[in-house]
């Protein structure tokens, strides 16, 4: 497996680094391809922007969407392979200013990965929450169902006019194990009400980062 030759089957990560005032974090994304890619380096800047798209609306704008890395999903890298991952430069800010001041960064924004069978993944974004769009129900805080409508829309607008084209030639999934890889389909995603917190510096936004 190489980014420089992709052939239908092959699963890929890619990993989002966002940063905001010394900062900088990631969210890791599976796809896996549905055909073979001819120009894969053409089709893999196409698929940076269209999950640069999924998140700029959703990053507040002291967020700045720095780079991709795209890597193969086998950790085909020792001895260093240098086809077996790449980086692509973003450097675009969020848009998502409204609602007054931003929560702390450790305030996360939980969206489910859907799929047909098993447990749901996740995906957790920080930077993303306004203070007017949370409050708190038992101790617990919560979005408001208003702000939470709005990031459903915001992702579903995004899922079916931007992700699910014929153009793209990669599914999102769930992946799982090394040598026997599980994949699931994810289906859809959907916005949680529950916020997550996480401490700063969790492993969770920085698992299995290659060589930068």
């Amino acid at each position: 497996m190489t980014v420089s030759n992709i052939v239908n089957g092959e699963v890929f990560t890619v990993r989002v680094y966002k940063r905001s005032a010394g900062l900088v974090w990631a969210n890791n994304y599976e796809v896996r391809a549905t055909q073979d890619v001819p120009l894969a380096q053409t089709a893999i800047i196409d698929l940076v922007n269209r999950l640069v798209q999924l998140e700029v609306p959703l990053h507040r704008p002291e967020v700045t969407i720095d780079r991709a890395v795209i890597s193969t999903y086998v950790r085909d890298s020792r001895p260093y392979n240098p086809d077996a991952f790449t980086s692509i430069p973003v450097n675009v800010s969020g848009t998502n200013s409204g609602g007054g001041d931003s929560m702390p960064v450790e305030y996360c924004l939980f969206v489910r990965r859907s799929v047909a069978t098993g447990r749901s993944g996740k995906l957790l974004y920080r930077g993303t929450l306004s203070e007017a769009g949370v409050t708190v129900d038992g101790l617990r805080a919560v979005l408001l169902s208003t702000f939470q409508n709005s990031y459903q829309n915001t992702i579903n607008t995004w899922w079916g006019t931007t992700w699910q084209v014929g153009a793209n030639p990669f599914e999102m999934v769930m992946a799982s194990g090394d040598e026997n890889i599980q994949v699931r389909v994810v289906q859809g995603l959907r916005v949680s009400g529950r916020i997550v917190i996480k401490q700063w510096g969790n492993a969770y936004f920085d698992r299995n980062s290659p060589t930068l």
